[in-house]
């Protein structure tokens, strides 16, 4: 990615500005580089204290061709957390605990959710913790 930012600037400051030395840039997502009137921006832009949400298939359904669960990526600067099924049961497809993440903007920071103790016979989480991911 930042292979391809840094191919990418070049080419714009080159077209630009006619001819341009070229200089190494190093960019994190979200980060931006001005010169002049021109800014570029690595990655979707982040709205400060707002963490970018992706969708990935986590169980799909090879016969009916469907997803059955999704996993949530959620991403904030170089911090990132997954909500993600963990206790699946195959015979009813379905999900009996899911991993939560919740997002603290003020401290930039994640705490994740997981079940430690699990009980298979009532299909419930008996007890949680909470992860904390970031500074």
């Amino acid at each position: 990615m930042k292979r391809h930012v840094f191919i990418s600037l070049i080419a714009v400051l080159m077209f630009l500005a006619g001819h341009v030395e070229a200089k190494k840039i190093t960019l994190e997502t979200g980060e931006k580089y001005h010169q002049g009137d021109l800014t570029v921006t690595c990655g979707q832009p982040l709205t400060d204290g707002v963490a970018l949400a992706l969708k990935d298939c986590q169980y799909w359904d090879d016969f009916n061709k469907k997803c059955l669960f999704e996993t949530t990526t959620y991403t904030y600067k170089n911090l990132e957390c997954i909500e993600e099924c963990q206790h699946w049961e195959e015979f009813f497809s379905r999900c009996h605990y899911q991993t939560k993440c919740t997002f603290y903007p003020a401290k930039k920071l994640f705490v994740r959710t997981t079940c430690d103790k699990y009980d298979e016979f009532n299909k419930i989480c008996m007890k949680t913790s909470d992860i904390k991911i970031g500074p």
